[in-house]
């Protein structure tokens, strides 16, 4: 079944929650929860139903008017989906569709409004910035920092590392920090120039956060070998360990 969508330009929208292109979050579970909010101003019966991914949709649910409350579909598996929705109206008070068929073509239910909402159910995951343009997808948890570029015409987004953007690295024994500009060629030795030091006599260093293992990065390496940005808040700057003052 294919309803023409009749909601148009400026027109209230029908379905408010979940907005197009939104992620309904899968915690640990295999299956979601989704709660579909209406707009209840909106005068009519409603009709509305779930299409789980290519699967066939789910029973219609049927109203004699828009709920105030939201309506919750249980056990969405993840994937990519669709919430269709109408408001319809009838001369026999009486009468409520059975079914999609019922709001197609001739009969005694006139469809006044159509919606269509594609909504994603998918587990949260960190974002892996680059240099270059990269897609951000819904469930994308993004770090701060970065240069966002958003598509109004046909929506999405994408995001990347901003060149330059500034780093305050620690420097063991010393209090105050100072900030350095970063580009994805800037190397550990211009860090360190930056910072009013040199490779001779500092090192940049990843730690890990349980301070177990750590790892000298070479001083030729650029930001981007480094994944600089990615690992800025575990990477200090210290003096040899062999060198007294």
């Amino acid at each position: 079944m294919e309803l023409v969508d009749k909601a148009s330009v400026g027109e209230s929208k029908l379905i408010l929650v979940p907005k197009t292109g939104q992620n309904v979050a899968l915690a640990d579970g295999a299956l979601a929860d989704v709660s579909v909010k209406f707009n209840s101003a909106l005068a009519g019966g409603l009709a509305f139903w779930l299409e789980v991914g290519g699967s066939p949709s789910t029973p219609m649910n049927c109203f004699e008017k828009v709920p105030t409350e939201p309506y919750v579909w249980r056990g969405v598996p993840e994937g990519s989906h669709f919430i269709r929705a109408v408001l319809w109206k009838t001369a026999d008070s009486s009468m409520q569709p059975k079914s999609k068929e019922d709001l197609e073509g001739a009969g005694p239910f006139e469809v006044t409004h159509t919606e269509k909402v594609n909504f994603f159910v998918h587990r949260p995951e960190d974002f892996n910035p680059s240099y270059d343009w990269r897609k951000v997808d819904p469930w994308h948890r993004l770090p701060e920092g970065l240069e966002i570029s958003m598509n109004l015409q046909e929506g999405g987004s994408q995001a990347r590392i901003p060149q330059p953007w500034h780093w305050e690295p620690r420097v063991v024994g010393q209090e105050e920090r100072q900030r350095v500009a970063v580009n994805a060629d800037t190397t550990m030795s211009d860090i360190l120039q930056s910072l009013g030091l040199s490779d001779s006599t500092h090192e940049v260093v990843w730690c890990q956060e349980s301070g177990k293992h750590e790892r000298v990065l070479q001083s030729n390496w650029t930001a981007a070998q480094a994944d600089l940005f990615r690992y800025q808040k575990q990477i200090v700057v210290r003096r040899f360990a062999t060198l007294v003052d």
